[in-house]
C-alpha cells in the first residue's frame, strides 16, 4: 500500500491544514492516520493487537486471531467514539486526547454504550491514548501515551526499515512532541509560567487556612495545652508549604502541599500529576531523643501504624520509619492524597481555602480516630515535662 518517493509526509501535510479558532484538528488526524495505516498494514495490525493483549489486564483479544474492521469517529447516543477495532462479538474501543482532558464522566459513558451493545457479547476494552500519563484520571482497562505508541512503531520499524508511511507517522508525532520526553519537554515550557504562580497562590492560601481553628488537635494531643499555640506558616522550605499546627514536636503535625520529596526523601504519589497534599507526623529527635524509643515502639504507636496501614480511607498511608530502607525520623508517618484530587472541582480562592482545611481536617480525624495517639501522648507528656 504504500508509495515511494513522496514529496513530502502524507501526515505532516495533513497536520499542516490551518486550525479554526475552535479546534485544532490534531486529535483527529493522529487518529485518522494511525486508524489507515492498522486498517491497510495487516501485520502491523496483528502485532499492535497482540501488544494490547499483553499490556491489557482484561486479555481480551480474539482466540485464535481474528482481523477487526477498524473504524474511526463512530458516533452514538450520548457521544462519539474516536476508534474502534471491532471483532464482531468483541471490541477495543480507544479515545484519543492530544493536550486536551476528557470530559466528565466520558470514559463512563463509553462504557454504558458497550454494555449495552449486545453485538460485543464477548465484552469490550477501554483504551486510552493522551500525550501526558497526567491526563489518565479517569479509569481505562488500558492507559497509554502517544510516546508509548511511537516506542511501538519505532520497533516495527526496526524490521520494516522500509516502511515509510509508519516512518513518516512516527515523524509526525515527534514533530507534535508526542514522541518520548526530550530533556527540554513540551510540558516544562509550556507549564514553565503557569508553575510560576504556584507556589506564592499555595501560600496564600496556607496563611489563611492557619487562621482556622485548629486548637481542637492541641486539645487532644499538645505538649503544652495552656499555652497559646498559632499556627505557624512557613516558607517554602524542605520541598514543602504549608503550617504545622501542634508546639514541640512531641509530635508535631504538619498540613501542607509537598512540592518535591528530595529532602524528605519521599517518593510523590504520582509525578505525572505534580505535588502531594499532606499530613505529616513530626518528631523533635534532638529535643526528644531520650523518649524517642518509647514514643516509636510503644503498644500505643503499633496499634496506630497497624490500624492505617489496614484502612486509611481515601488516603495513602506512608510509614517512613519502619518501612524504608533510608527512613526519615523527623517525618516518620503520613497520610496523603495528589494535590489535583484534593482541589478537583474548585474555583475560586475561597472554595480553595476551604477544601485545604476540609481535607487537614479528615487527615486529622483519620489520624486521631482510634485514640492510639491521645492515649500515647497522655502517658508521655508528664515524664518529658518532668525531665
Amino acid at each position: 500500500m504504500e508509495e515511494k518517493g513522496l514529496p513530502d509526509s502524507l501526515f505532516s501535510a495533513l497536520r499542516k491544514y490551518p486550525k479554526s479558532k475552535e479546534l485544532d484538528p490534531i486529535e483527529n488526524f493522529i487518529t485518522e492516520g494511525f486508524a489507515w495505516l492498522l486498517r491497510n498494514k495487516e501485520r502491523l495490525a496483528r502485532e499492535f493487537i497482540d501488544y494490547l493483549s499483553l499490556k491489557s489486564p482484561k486479555h481480551l483479544s480474539p482466540k485464535p486471531y481474528i482481523s477487526p474492521e477498524w473504524r474511526t469517529q463512530c458516533t452514538f447516543p450520548g457521544g462519539q467514539i474516536d476508534m474502534l477495532a471491532d471483532f464482531g462479538d468483541s471490541v477495543f474501543i480507544f479515545e484519543h486526547k492530544v493536550w486536551s482532558n476528557l470530559r466528565p464522566g466520558q470514559l463512563d459513558k463509553y462504557r454504558e454504550y458497550a454494555s449495552r451493545n449486545l453485538k460485543w457479547s464477548e465484552g469490550y476494552t477501554l483504551i486510552l491514548i493522551t500525550g501526558l500519563a497526567r491526563q489518565h484520571e479517569q479509569k481505562a482497562d488500558l492507559a497509554l501515551t502517544w510516546s508509548d505508541i511511537y516506542i511501538f512503531l519505532k520497533h516495527w520499524l526496526e524490521t520494516q526499515p522500509d516502511d515509510t508511511l509508519v516512518r513518516d507517522f512516527i515523524d509526525m508525532l515527534a514533530e507534535e512532541n508526542l514522541g518520548p520526553a526530550a530533556p527540554v519537554s513540551y510540558e516544562s515550557i509550556v507549564s514553565y509560567l503557569p508553575a510560576q504562580s504556584l507556589q506564592r497562590n499555595l501560600k496564600n492560601i496556607s496563611l489563611r487556612a492557619a487562621e482556622a481553628d485548629w486548637r481542637w488537635v492541641s486539645d487532644k494531643i499538645g505538649f503544652n495545652k495552656e499555652a497559646p499555640i498559632p499556627c505557624t506558616p512557613v516558607k517554602c522550605q524542605w520541598g514543602r508549604l504549608g503550617f504545622d499546627i501542634l508546639e514541640g514536636w512531641f509530635p508535631g503535625i504538619f498540613i501542607g502541599t509537598l512540592l518535591d520529596g528530595y529532602d524528605h526523601r519521599v517518593k510523590l504519589l504520582n509525578s505525572h500529576f505534580g505535588p502531594d497534599f499532606c499530613m505529616i507526623l513530626c518528631f523533635e529527635r534532638n529535643k526528644w531523643h531520650h523518649l524517642e524509643d518509647e514514643f516509636f515502639h510503644s503498644d500505643e504507636y503499633s496499634k496506630l501504624r497497624s490500624r492505617l496501614k489496614q484502612n486509611s480511607g481515601a488516603w495513602d498511608f506512608h510509614d517512613h520509619r519502619f518501612e524504608v530502607a533510608k527512613p526519615n525520623c523527623w517525618h516518620p508517618l503520613y497520610l496523603r492524597k495528589s494535590l489535583v484530587e484534593v482541589l478537583r472541582g474548585t474555583i475560586t480562592f475561597e472554595e480553595q481555602v476551604d477544601r485545604f482545611i476540609s481535607q487537614g481536617h479528615e487527615a486529622i480525624e483519620l489520624l486521631l480516630a482510634g485514640g492510639e495517639l491521645e492515649a500515647l501522648t497522655n502517658r508521655l507528656h508528664p515524664i518529658a515535662n518532668n525531665c
